[in-house]
C-alpha cells in the first residue's frame, strides 16, 4: 500500500509552548503504515503559506498545522477548494477554531485523530480578498486584537487585562451594513464580529448558532452600554452568555457589505490594517478538514 504524505507546519513560537518536543510524539503516535511524515518549521509571518501553498501543488495529502489561529488561518488561505486535507494540531493561546471543531487541545490526542481519516467540508470566508475561517471582526475586539499582538505575554489573562484596562479610553464608533438584499443596521457599535465558527478562543464563544459548513456567517453586532453595565457584560462575556443580552444583535447571511470609518479590523486574531468598508463572503465547504 502506497503511504500517504503527512506534512506538520509547525509554529515555533506560538501561544502555549506546547509543540515543544512534538517531534517525539508524532514519531510515536503517526501511524507509520499508513503515513510517511514531513516536518516544516515557519520562520516568520506569512511563511505558513508560501509552504502550504507549495505543498497542496505538489498534491500532499494531508497538512497539519501546529500553532494557534493565526497558524491555522495561513495554512488554510492556501488549502481553499484543495483536495488535500487541513489537520489542527493546537498549540496557541486560544485555538478558537480547533475547540468549535471539538480538536483536543492536548498534542498527543489530536495527534492520535489524525490517523483517523475522518473528514468534512467547511467553509471559509473572505474580507475583501483577505481570508479568515473563524472569527473576525471591526470595533473593540479587533482593537484588542492589535494591542495583544504588541504584548509579549500570552494567554487568556493578558486578554482580560486588556479588554479591562483597554475600555475605559475606547470610543465606540459608527457603522452600516448592508446584508440579504438590504440595509439592516445603521448605528453606533462597540464591535462587529464576523463568526463563521462559535468562538474567539478559550471557550468565549460569542454565537453559539454559527455553525462552520452551512453557508452562512453570523454578524454578532455589541450595542454601547453604560459604564453599570460594564460587571454583568463582561461576565457574560466570560460565561458565552453574551448573545442572550439586550446588547447584542445577531444577522445571519451568506454576504454582507460593512461601512465604518478608518476602524481597526483582525481576522482570526491577527491585526491588520485599518479599513473604511469591508466586503463579506462566505466560500461554502471549501476545506476539507480533519473531523472528529
Amino acid at each position: 500500500m502506497n503511504k500517504k504524505s503527512l506534512h506538520f507546519i509547525i509554529n515555533p513560537i506560538s501561544g502555549t509552548g506546547k509543540q515543544r518536543g512534538i517531534e517525539k510524539k508524532i514519531e510515536t503516535i503517526i501511524d507509520a503504515a499508513i503515513f510517511e511524515v514531513f516536518i516544516h518549521y515557519t520562520a516568520k509571518k506569512g511563511h505558513a503559506i508560501e509552504i502550504a501553498k507549495d505543498l497542496v501543488a505538489n498534491n500532499a495529502f494531508m497538512i497539519v498545522a501546529v500553532g494557534g489561529d493565526g497558524t491555522v488561518n495561513e495554512v488554510a488561505q492556501a488549502m481553499v477548494n484543495s483536495a488535500s486535507i487541513l489537520g489542527i494540531v493546537p498549540t496557541g493561546s486560544g485555538n478558537g477554531l480547533a475547540r468549535h471543531l471539538g480538536i483536543p487541545q492536548n498534542t498527543s490526542h489530536s495527534l492520535k485523530r489524525l490517523n483517523t481519516l475522518r473528514t468534512k467540508q467547511i467553509d471559509s470566508c473572505l474580507a475583501n480578498t483577505s481570508f479568515f475561517i473563524n472569527v473576525s471582526g471591526v470595533g473593540y475586539d479587533a482593537h484588542i486584537a492589535h494591542c495583544f499582538a504588541q504584548d509579549k505575554r500570552r494567554g487568556i489573562q493578558t486578554y482580560i487585562k486588556l479588554i479591562l484596562s483597554e475600555w475605559w479610553s475606547y470610543s465606540v464608533k459608527r457603522y452600516r451594513i448592508e446584508a440579504n438584499e438590504g440595509e439592516c443596521f445603521n448605528g453606533e457599535a462597540v464591535q462587529i464580529s464576523f463568526a463563521n465558527g462559535s468562538q474567539f478562543g478559550n471557550n468565549v464563544v460569542i454565537s453559539p448558532q454559527s455553525i462552520a459548513d452551512d453557508g452562512q456567517i453570523e454578524l454578532c453586532i455589541v450595542k454601547p452600554f453604560k459604564f453599570y453595565e460594564v460587571p454583568f457584560l463582561f461576565l457574560a462575556l466570560l460565561t458565552s452568555r453574551l448573545y442572550r443580552t439586550n446588547k447584542m444583535e445577531i444577522i445571519t447571511c451568506s454576504s454582507a457589505k460593512i461601512y465604518c470609518s478608518n476602524d481597526r479590523v483582525h481576522l482570526d486574531g491577527e491585526p491588520c490594517e485599518s479599513i473604511n468598508s469591508i466586503a463579506l463572503k462566505v466560500l461554502p465547504k471549501s476545506i476539507r478538514v480533519l473531523a472528529v
